[in-house]
């Protein structure tokens, strides 16, 4: 029978086979580029990628306090309760990390190790009593150590207040997930030491792959207790060669994995290093190159006797291991981008024979296979070309797409030169233009199409047709006030005229009611009363 450490072996050295066959796994590699191939450039080792974490946010570490508190402030009745740290464990990201970096720092300065070794005896002692009680078997290892420190509710006790943050850092790190976290908490293991060395290790039962770029990398820590654990927990998780460490899926972990090699300078891992400088996926051909450049000199000899596979033919003598290297790339890259250069050379010559709707075509398809094309910036005038063609026939809007294609292509900074103003220029006159044309012209945008081109006459042309037309609706306005004036004058005067002759006619003659009533005179008192006239008497009736 076959032993289980022969076993791991023999699986070792077969996926080390299996990932040196090709980079693309199962896939044969690529035929050699014809003589006629196009010539490519030689291609640069992209440098290796700064650990270093940045500083602290200070609206992020205020935050991470207030989960602090939260924290120490949540009831936990039992060793075996099941709270909720979505408070605490929610929107993590890497940002999050330098704080707790800088937090545990801070810690590491004002724990009190013997008094945190002590909190967390008596929580693990809670733990197996009750996991004990519930007939559960097992041991402390297998409940949670973070609710076993809580359960106590030593509110008024430093020591347990620190311990609860400890291992709070410590779930939110593992939580993030990332190498750079992973790689804090390996650190925490050189400052903390034995108060975080098996949690740490169930974590990374957890973790899995995701841990293995951080123990990689731990293998050179600068503590000799750490560098041992480190190897110990690889070998426990069975990634002790460079064929298992690279047996998964994952690529973002793959990748870190690679520059974890280069980092420590591994010699042993340059061989699987150099089969996924041809990968497919840009992320993991970048890493194995910035592995390559990592690992230097010492790695020469492996690199020229990959070339010499390749290419059948023997370095010269005067190539140094960066010469070598940057050869082997560009081989690698003739092989897997010779269609795409062809590509850019038939657009090139399609641009120089005066088509640039030729060479846009044959752009397009270079950049739908490799959007970061090295030589993309050369492709600007023919975009550029082809946009002035379609305006020229009425696809202003064809046209701006084509333009703004042209300014992504541009390279950022100073080396974009005039042609960034060109580009702008172009696109503010058409879009001006496409405003203008559909009767909601803006004087913004044809005013600042000619600061851009002062020699656009055409933009000029518009201005001042808009100003024509604004003067003229000026005075179209100032005409029809006067006459509206005139008018509001012309009714005003006759109502005037009307109403003066009625009124004094009212003055001259007295209103019926206001004048004056003439007064009765009195009979005089010697005189008799004037005899009524006798009322005749109604007709008897019929008898």
């Amino acid at each position: 029978m076959m032993g289980t450490r022969s076993r791991l072996t023999l699986v070792s050295l077969l996926a080390t086979c299996l990932s040196c066959i090709s980079p693309a796994y199962a896939e044969d590699p690529p035929p050699m580029p014809s003589a006629s191939a196009p010539e490519i450039p030689l291609p640069e080792i992209p440098p290796m990628p700064d650990t270093a974490l940045p500083p602290a946010d200070p609206e992020k570490a205020q935050g991470l306090r207030s989960r602090f508190d939260e924290l120490t402030a949540l009831s936990v009745e039992a060793p075996l309760d099941t709270p909720d740290f979505g408070f605490f464990l929610a929107d993590l990201g890497d940002g999050v990390v330098p704080v707790i970096a800088a937090e545990l720092t801070t810690l590491k300065e004002r724990l009190d190790g013997k008094a945190a070794l002590d909190v967390l005896d008596d929580a693990r002692k809670e733990g197996r009593k009750a996991i004990k009680k519930a007939k559960k078997g097992g041991d402390d290892e297998d409940g949670d150590w973070l609710v076993f420190v809580l359960s106590l509710q030593r509110t008024d006790s430093d020591a347990w207040r620190d311990t609860v943050k400890l291992y709070g850092m410590l779930r939110m790190l593992e939580k993030v997930g990332t190498t750079a976290a992973v790689r804090l908490m390996v650190d925490t293991y050189s400052r903390f030491g034995e108060l975080v060395r098996i949690d740490l290790q169930r974590a990374f039962d957890r973790l899995e792959n995701r841990a293995v770029p951080a123990l990689i990398e731990a293998k050179q820590h600068d503590a000799k207790k750490v560098r041992t654990w480190a190897r110990k927990q690889l070998d426990r998780m069975g990634k002790v060669t460079a064929g298992e460490a690279v047996s998964t899926t994952d690529h973002v972990v793959l990748a870190d994995v690679l520059r974890a090699f280069g980092r420590i300078a591994d010699l042993d891992s340059t061989r699987v290093i150099l089969s996924y400088c041809n990968a497919d996926r840009a992320q993991l051909r970048e890493a194995a190159r910035q592995a390559i450049g990592a690992l230097g000199e010492p790695a020469e000899w492996h690199i020229k006797d990959v070339y010499k596979t390749l290419t059948g033919d023997k370095p010269p003598r005067d190539w140094d291991w960066k010469r070598a290297a940057r050869e082997l790339f560009r081989r690698y890259d003739q092989q897997r981008l010779s269609s795409v250069y062809q590509l850019m050379s038939d657009g090139d010559a399609a641009q120089k024979e005066g088509k640039p709707q030729d060479a846009t075509a044959a752009y397009d398809k270079v950049l739908a296979r490799m959007p970061g094309f090295p030589r993309r910036h050369e492709m600007v005038p023919a975009y550029i070309g082809h946009a002035e063609a379609l305006a020229q026939e009425g696809s202003e809007q064809k046209a701006m797409l084509l333009l703004r294609k042209a300014r992504r292509l541009l390279p950022e900074g100073e080396a974009a030169g005039d042609a960034e103003k060109a580009i702008d220029a172009k696109l503010t006159f058409l879009e001006a233009k496409a405003l203008f044309d559909a009767g909601t012209p803006d004087p913004f945008l044809i005013q600042r199409a000619i600061e851009l081109d002062p020699g656009n006459e055409v933009a000029k042309q518009m201005l001042a047709s808009l100003e024509s037309k604004a003067e003229a609706k000026k005075k179209e306005t100032k005409q029809y006030g006067t006459a509206i004036g005139v008018g509001v004058g012309a009714l005003a005067l006759a109502i005037l005229l009307v109403r003066f002759p009625r009124r004094r006619r009212e003055e001259e003659t007295p209103n019926e009611e206001e004048a004056p009533r003439a007064e009765p005179q009195a009979a005089p008192l010697d005189e008799p009363p004037p005899e009524e006239a006798p009322v005749d008497a109604p007709p008897d009736p019929p008898a």
